[in-house]
């Protein structure tokens, strides 16, 4: 593990560990889930999501073989 790469890491910390004799660094995360802001580019973003899956859920419904979207085939 590259320790220079989660020194600095807003998503969790370092901490030095031991087992018996062994020691270790081991990654930590943040709790979850972090505090969301649901400001307007949020909603809108998830909006848009929402209906993209939408639109796929119902042209999913049209086909006869669902591996022709799974795959592009």
């Amino acid at each position: 593990m590259d320790l220079e790469r989660f020194l600095n890491s807003s998503t969790g910390r370092l901490v030095k560990a031991s087992y018996g004799k062994t020691t270790y660094w081991a990654f930590v995360p943040n709790l979850l889930p972090p505090e969301v802001t649901f400001d307007h580019e949020l909603v809108y973003t998830l909006s848009e999501a929402d209906r993209a899956l939408g639109e796929l859920t119902g042209l999913a419904r049209t086909l006869l073989n669902l591996h022709h979207l799974m795959y592009g085939r």
